[in-house]
């Protein structure tokens, strides 16, 4: 066959499908556009939360849940516990919900870092000492995605972005270890192979939580780093991710002077949200916070006002709020009374709309009511072996003095600060 022929019929075969996902978009679109124009001020507001749902919810959490499903909540997160309470309790509050949930969980080692029944794969900085494996990296997010998949969970807030520069210093289990390149090739490997597989990643926890022996969890780190070495190092793997296609980012609440020489935490703060990840770095993905009760953004304040100030810096989900319902409330009237101009909300809810209407969440026939779910884990778990094995073995094998890069001990207590 000549080459100028096979050109033309490779041209006629790709043209159908690009109408076709023109067409595609163009129906999300008019969807997204239509269910908009039928929601009130507070019902858009509640499609930028999402909390979480515990194995054990008292009477009075679940009476919230139910209160919030109906004032138009965008989702949940699956929090630590056996699989089958979870699930009953989320097919519950699906049935109720006139816009379907979207679903989350922090799955950074697989479903099993939430879901007791699952196998776990090795966490992140154990996987860092693996050599030349990005595509076993890329094989886990598939597999992973395959567990999300199959429990009707939509997003994966994994992988961690943070990195550590140097082997062993400050690392946490959840961090890669061995440098810019190596973790951001791992990551991004992770994170493709989710999203090639139909559920959402998320880079975390930017600006990058990295080198730091304080938990966020309690209170916030505060990191000094210059400019230069931050954007050079700590932002890699999210850049590269971000130019990859990354859903989600989440912003992390610790303090980088470089980025807001305030102080307060990114999570919290327009300079960051706004300036660098949405500016700087052209995201055009969903923003969310980490936790919002959490010791590091907090720091005093109360949850109104973390929310509210959250929202103000132009988060796009409000993840894990303490006073959700309140916070619905204030972030309505203030939009209402002009604080917050209306087309920003309308920005903000029209991408999370877009997101659930791309995984089909409009589409005739879509149900996300979960069911056969033992069938699942046992699939799961048997397919998850194999890989898991084949990692463990590499992560065995590894020889630090071969994969340690050069460090000069002088250096460490001032490197990359003011």
């Amino acid at each position: 066959m000549k080459k100028a022929t096979l050109t033309l019929i490779l041209i006629l075969c790709i043209l159908p499908l690009n109408a076709q996902d023109s067409a595609k978009e163009r129906r999300i679109r008019q969807t997204v556009n239509e269910m908009m124009d039928n929601m009130t001020t507070e019902q858009k507001v509640a499609q930028l939360f999402m909390v979480q749902i515990d194995r054990n919810n008292p009477a009075e959490i679940r009476a919230e849940q139910d209160s919030l499903v109906k004032l138009g909540l965008g989702g949940i997160i699956i929090m630590r516990g056996p699989v089958v309470p979870f699930m009953e309790r989320m097919n519950e509050l699906q049935s109720a919900s006139r816009i379907p949930l979207l679903v989350a969980t922090d799955a950074e080692w697989g479903a099993a870092m939430r879901l007791y029944e699952y196998k776990a794969y090795p966490k992140q900085y154990q996987l860092s000492k693996m050599k030349n494996s990005a595509g076993l990296m890329y094989k886990m997010g598939r597999n992973v995605a395959k567990e999300l998949k199959d429990l009707n969970i939509h997003v994966n807030f994994a992988p961690v972005a943070d990195m550590v520069e140097v082997p062993g210093e400050n690392a946490d289990q959840r961090e890669f270890g061995f440098g810019v390149a190596h973790a951001t090739e791992y990551a991004t490997a992770y994170m493709k192979g989710m999203q090639d597989e139909g559920i959402s990643a998320c880079a975390k926890h930017f600006p990058s939580h990295g080198e730091t022996n304080i938990d966020a969890h309690i209170e916030r780190p505060y990191f000094y780093y210059t400019r230069e070495h931050a954007d050079s190092t700590y932002l890699v793997p999210f850049k590269k991710m971000i130019d990859e296609g990354v859903d989600f980012v989440m912003m992390g609440h610790h303090a980088v002077q470089c980025y807001d020489s305030t102080m307060i935490a990114c999570s919290i703060s327009p300079k960051c949200v706004k300036g660098v990840l949405k500016g700087e770095l052209g995201f055009k993905g969903l923003v969310v916070t980490d936790a919002l009760g959490m010791g590091g953004v907090m720091n005093g304040s109360t949850p109104l006002e973390v929310n509210v100030a959250a929202y103000k810096a132009g988060i796009d989900l409000l993840l894990m709020s303490q006073e959700p319902i309140q916070a619905i409330k204030a972030i309505t009237d203030s939009l209402e009374c002009g604080a917050f101009p209306m087309d920003e909300l309308d920005e903000r809810v029209r991408k999370m709309l877009t997101l659930k209407a791309r995984k089909g969440f409009f589409e005739s026939g879509y149900s996300p009511i979960v069911t056969d779910i033992q069938d699942k884990i046992d699939r799961a778990n048997k397919r998850d072996a194999a890989l898991i094995e084949k990692m463990n073995k590499r992560i065995f094998a590894y020889d630090p003095y071969e994969n340690a890069p050069y460090h000069d001990p002088t250096l460490q207590m001032d490197r990359g600060r003011n």
